[in-house]
C-alpha cells in the first residue's frame, strides 16, 4: 500500500524533497554548477559581443548564442530523462539545482551585520557579486537598498518563477529559463544595461516572468499594507522602467516602508533610475524583515500546493 502510494506520487516527492534540500542544504557557491556555467556564459558572451557592431548584428549574436548554448545543454538533460529508470528523482535533481534563495538570504545577513558594525568596505566586497552595479562608492544605505533589491529580486526569480514554470511546464522548461536567467547574469557583468545585446534576452525573461512575478507581489501586497501596496504599482510599479521589477519592488517597499530603487552606476556611467517611496532609506534591521515576507509567501504557496495533491488524492 504504501509502496504503491511512493510510486504514484513519486514526482511531488521528489518535488518536495528538493525543496527541502535548497533550504537546508544548499550548495556552496565555489562548488554549485552554476558557477561554471557562469564562467561559459561569460567567456562566450566575450567572444561574439562587439560593442561597434549595428544593433541588428548585437540582437542576432545575442539570439544565437544563447539558443546554441540552451540548446546543447537541454538535448543532452533530455536524452538523460529518456534513459533515466527513475526520471521524477532526475527532475526533483534538477529543480534543486535550479533553485537558490536560502544561500543569498544567509549573505544577506551576513551584510547587514558587516553595515551594522560600520564594516562597509567588506560589506562592498559581499555584496559585489550579487550586483551589475558599481559598488565601491555606495555608503552604507546604499549598500543595504542594493542588497534588499537584490534578495528580492533574485528570491522571485530564481525560486518562486522557477517553481512556477517546473510546475506548469516541466523540468525542462525550469531549466530552460534557470539557465536563460544565468546568461543574463553573466553578459551583464561585462556589458553595459542599456546595450542592443542584451535586449533579446530581456523580452523573453519578461514574457516569461510576467505571471509569476506579478502573482509573488499580490501575495505580499495582501500580507501587509494591502491598499498602500495598489498605491506604489499605480505610482511606481507601473511606469518602473521594467514593470516586473517595479511591481514586486513597489509592493515590497510599502510592505517594509523603505524606499527602494533610484539611480544606479554601470561601468562609470549613472542610470536615472525611478525611486520608489518617500519613506527611510533601508537598514541593516529590514533585511530580516524582508526575508520574511518572502518567507510567509514561500509558506503560503506551499501550503496550496500541498492542498491541491491531497484534493488530487480524494
Amino acid at each position: 500500500m504504501l509502496s504503491n502510494i511512493v510510486q504514484n506520487h513519486l514526482d511531488f516527492i521528489a518535488f518536495f524533497v528538493a525543496l527541502l534540500a535548497e533550504r537546508f542544504f544548499p550548495l556552496k557557491s565555489w562548488y554549485h554548477p552554476n558557477t561554471v556555467l557562469t564562467a561559459v556564459f561569460s567567456a562566450i558572451g566575450k567572444r561574439v559581443y562587439k560593442p561597434h557592431e549595428p544593433k541588428n548584428y548585437l540582437y542576432l549574436a545575442a539570439t544565437l548564442a544563447s539558443t546554441l548554448v540552451l540548446s546543447v545543454i537541454l538535448i543532452i538533460i533530455v536524452l538523460l530523462l529518456e534513459f533515466a529508470f527513475y526520471p521524477e528523482l532526475l527532475a526533483g535533481l534538477i529543480l534543486y539545482l535550479c533553485l537558490e534563495s536560502k544561500a543569498i538570504e544567509k549573505k544577506a545577513l551576513r551584510v547587514a551585520k558587516l553595515v551594522k558594525q560600520n564594516q562597509k568596505s567588506t560589506a562592498r566586497e559581499l555584496v559585489k557579486p550579487l550586483l551589475a552595479r558599481e559598488v565601491n562608492k555606495l555608503s552604507a544605505p546604499g549598500i543595504m537598498k542594493a542588497l534588499i533589491e537584490s534578495l528580492i529580486l533574485r528570491t522571485a526569480r530564481n525560486y518562486f518563477t522557477v517553481i512556477f514554470i517546473f510546475l506548469l511546464l516541466g523540468p525542462i522548461s525550469a531549466l530552460a529559463y534557470r539557465l536563460l536567467t544565468l546568461i543574463q547574469h553573466a553578459w551583464r557583468a561585462d556589458i553595459s544595461p542599456n546595450s542592443h545585446f542584451l535586449k533579446p534576452l530581456k523580452i523573453l525573461l519578461f514574457v516569461i516572468e510576467f505571471i509569476p512575478v506579478r502573482i509573488l507581489a499580490l501575495t505580499i501586497a495582501a500580507s501587509k499594507a494591502s491598499k498602500q501596496s495598489m498605491h506604489y504599482i499605480k505610482h511606481y510599479g507601473r511606469h518602473f522602467y521594467q514593470t516586473n521589477t517595479g511591481w514586486i519592488l513597489s509592493v515590497c517597499s510599502a510592505s517594509m516602508g523603505v524606499q527602494l530603487g533610484g539611480p544606479a552606476v554601470y561601468f562609470g556611467k549613472r542610470f536615472n533610475k525611478m525611486r520608489i517611496g518617500t519613506d527611510r532609506l533601508p537598514s541593516p534591521d529590514d533585511v530580516p524583515v524582508i526575508i520574511n515576507r518572502l518567507n510567509q509567501a514561500r509558506v503560503f504557496w506551499l501550503l496550496v500546493i500541498i492542498s491541491i495533491e491531497i484534493v488530487k488524492l480524494i
